[in-house]
């Protein structure tokens, strides 16, 4: 999960503070001396927003919306939109926001070749992630490959309707924080709000001014790195917060779709992206894949910036003649 902390806003002013007096005042009535912050719980995660102060009272609204939504994409939940899905033999009508989401998905499922795939849910309950974690019977994953592979979504654009072909199981865990964050950014523009942090469980965007997004190692409590962002989406993806042990191997629940097994080749992976939705997307998929998917993903997302961190300790930074990270050297 990032660490984050902010530039001062006055930083770029020290060799005027003998002159500021009324005028710093009058920026910090207007901007506010102490931003508005709150958390909140959904998605099985924790939720930060920091603003103004002066627009302290759209946290609530903003509440409803992570409520809101949590209910719709909780695929556990028979009120969800996704339960609905994975349940239904016929089409089921969806709203404006998850037909996009759903939508998006399947580009982003192409786009990296399948490596980021959104019908695992079945693989996810196999592993126990969802009850009591366990390595399943080499069988168990070689069924349910074929029931993933046999199976698809379909959209219906006019009705806005989705209907889930095969007996795969949609699960929107590896985006779903994302496109959250995403829709709560909308949601502030709309209001107007000059600048603001929205921290999902790992899954970063900044807008308004430059936010200073720190790496920490998924082993402790050692920074790896930095990033200041303004106006993108920082998403990294770790097997350190959901994993077991067995037979003295160590599984996460980030699956590669075509073997069935964690992803084996990254710690962690943290991408910077347009949005947290692609953001997302993208860490998922390069951690569950390899270097050659890691490679074919940036090749086909020249904008996005990533950075890993290898099972031998090694950092990789794509692409390195433009790196936007900062390596720390800590002890």
């Amino acid at each position: 999960m990032p660490f984050l902390w902010e530039y001062p806003s006055l930083r770029s002013l020290k060799k005027w503070f003998p002159l500021i007096g009324i005028f710093s005042l009058l920026f910090l009535f207007h901007f506010g001396a102490t931003p508005a912050e709150k958390t909140f719980f959904g998605f099985d995660t924790f939720i930060t927003v920091k603003l103004p102060q002066r627009h302290a009272r759209h946290l609530e609204a903003i509440e409803k919306l992570i409520h809101h939504y949590d209910r719709l994409w909780n695929r556990f939940s028979p009120e969800s939109l996704v339960f609905q899905i994975n349940t239904s033999s016929s089409w089921v009508e969806v709203d404006d926001d998850t037909f996009h989401l759903l939508k998006e998905v399947m580009s982003l499922s192409r786009d990296t070749e399948g490596m980021f795939c959104p019908l695992v849910g079945g693989l996810v309950d196999l592993w126990g992630f969802t009850t009591h974690p366990k390595a399943p019977e080499a069988s168990e994953i070689t069924a349910e490959l074929r029931r993933i592979h046999e199976s698809t979504i379909m959209l219906d654009e006019k009705r806005r309707a989705v209907l889930l072909l095969g007996g795969a199981k949609l699960d929107l865990g590896g985006v779903a924080k994302g496109y959250l964050v995403d829709l709560l950014a909308r949601f502030l523009k709309e209001q107007n709000v000059e600048w603001f942090l929205i921290n999902a469980g790992g899954t970063v965007l900044g807008e308004g001014r430059a936010w200073s997004v720190g790496i920490l190692h998924p082993q402790g409590e050692k920074l790896m790195g930095k990033v200041v962002v303004r106006g993108l989406c920082v998403s990294t993806s770790a097997g350190s917060f959901r994993f077991f042990e067995e037979g003295g191997k160590r599984y996460h629940h980030i699956f590669n779709p075509f073997t069935g097994y964690p992803g084996s080749v990254f710690q962690s992976v943290t991408v910077v992206a347009q949005g947290g939705l692609l953001a997302d997307a993208l860490s998922t998929a390069i951690m569950a894949g390899d270097f050659s998917s890691l490679e074919r993903i940036i090749g086909r997302f020249p904008k996005v910036y990533v950075f890993a961190l290898q099972r031998d300790g090694k950092v990789c930074m794509y692409p390195a003649e433009q790196n936007v990270f900062e390596v720390t050297d800590e002890e």
